[in-house]
């Protein structure tokens, strides 16, 4: 419905349509160390390349990973005792929104990155609070194929596995290498990469743009007139939420993962390390932690700030479409034109 305009939205202004032009452009190169700059991401790109259908495949492969990723939340929540109507709400607080629908069928660096980063932390409880080490290594593995998806969840990826060890252990005094088994595959994927960076390119950044580490003078001013501008305070709602929870249930070191991955995403935006058209990231990566850390089913008081928060969160989802986010307004005017066509 939404690629019946060959020439709108849909084929020319997504993240998805520069993908597609990035996996067409790497037909025409030679064997040289511009190819490497061509797959960055790789899983994206490799995902991209053999995903026929351009746009429409890209969309296509979006909503197979976001469905997956929508049950594997289900089954978590089951897992932790919540009920029917709880774990609803939840699921319609991240993928009834127009940021999430936005995202998957144009955004498949982002969608991807945000699933395999959500089933990494889902596998960190079960590691931290079972002492289950399997779950660790596949964390670990998840952690780094979701930064080599989305170079933007380096940051995230490193901040989870430095303050998540640290909240409640099955296993004490392991916390320090708890986190080295978290972060060693991100770690080692991106300083292998950085190497190749410094001996062919001279710079050990260029994986976040393909021209090295350097501020988008551009991105910043629009990142500072979105923050600036009467609506601004609403990119800060999901952490706010997440911070009040945190202290809420007496967990004040969760309490800076929020606040932590909030600034990582900024300077993501602002170094040019997420897609140009990205919406909505920083809440859907927010959410995705907060489903993966909430704590088995809580009573009384608790529960019902567990699920006023999410609530919450499904009303500024909503909002922040609408009023923050001018990619996300552009999918919403292209979704009802190709509805009514």
């Amino acid at each position: 419905m939404l690629a019946r305009d060959s020439d709108g939205y849909f084929y020319t202004d997504t993240p998805n349509a520069a993908l597609v032009d990035q996996v067409s452009a790497l037909a025409e190169l030679t064997a040289s160390v511009d190819i490497l700059v061509a797959l960055y991401p790789p899983v994206t790109t490799l995902v991209a390349v053999a995903m026929p259908g351009g746009v429409v495949g890209l969309a296509v492969a979006g909503s197979l990973v976001a469905g997956f990723f929508l049950q594997r939340v289900l089954e978590w929540l089951q897992r932790r005792d919540y009920h029917r109507p709880e774990r609803a709400l939840v699921a319609l607080m991240l993928g009834a929104t127009p940021l999430f629908a936005a995202n998957v069928t144009t955004n498949l660096e982002i969608t991807l990155a945000v699933a395999l980063f959500g089933l990494g932390l889902i596998d960190v409880v079960r590691f931290i609070v079972f002492a289950n080490t399997q779950a660790g290594f596949r964390a670990g593995i998840l952690f780094a194929l979701a930064a080599l998806s989305a170079p933007a969840l380096l940051f995230s990826v490193v901040i989870a596995g430095s303050v998540v060890p640290f909240l409640v252990h099955s296993r004490r005094g392991a916390t320090i290498a708890n986190a080295l088994v978290l972060v060693f595959p991100t770690v080692a994927a991106f300083s292998a990469v950085s190497i190749l960076g410094l001996v062919f390119r001279s710079d050990l950044f260029w994986v976040f743009d393909g021209e090295g580490l350097e501020i988008d003078l551009e991105r910043a001013n629009l990142v500072r007139d979105v923050l600036t501008g009467p609506w601004g305070w609403l990119y800060f709602a999901p952490a706010v939420a997440g911070v009040v929870f945190a202290l809420a249930v007496r967990r004040p070191l969760l309490a800076l993962m929020p606040i932590l991955v909030t600034a990582s995403i900024l300077l993501a935006v602002v170094l040019g390390a997420t897609p140009s058209g990205s919406a909505g990231v920083t809440f859907l990566l927010l959410l995705t932690i907060g489903i993966a850390l909430l704590p088995r089913r809580p009573r009384g008081g608790y529960l019902a700030l567990t699920m006023g928060l999410a609530a919450s969160q499904a009303v500024v989802a909503w909002t922040t479409a609408f009023v923050l986010y001018p990619a996300s307004k552009a999918w919403l005017d292209a979704f009802v034109q190709g509805w009514s066509a």
